[in-house]
């Protein structure tokens, strides 16, 4: 999906439905960094956390 999307490599997509995922972004820390995690649409992205810990921590509960 990353070729097919056009993404600029190295992006690992976490889960998506095929229009939009959710990724972990290693463009800008390098393949040993921690990455940072983004909304990635066909035409546009969206920063979401500095990294994945940060991501998880900021998720809460549909109530």
């Amino acid at each position: 999906m990353v070729e097919e999307w056009g993404l600029l490599a190295p992006v690992v997509l976490l889960g998506g439905d095929g229009h939009c995922w959710i990724g972990l972004d290693y463009r800008t820390c390098g393949r040993d960094g921690e990455p940072s995690v983004a909304w990635f649409e066909t035409d546009s992205e969206l920063f979401l956390a500095d990294d994945f810990h940060s991501f998880v921590e900021s998720l809460k509960a549909d109530t």
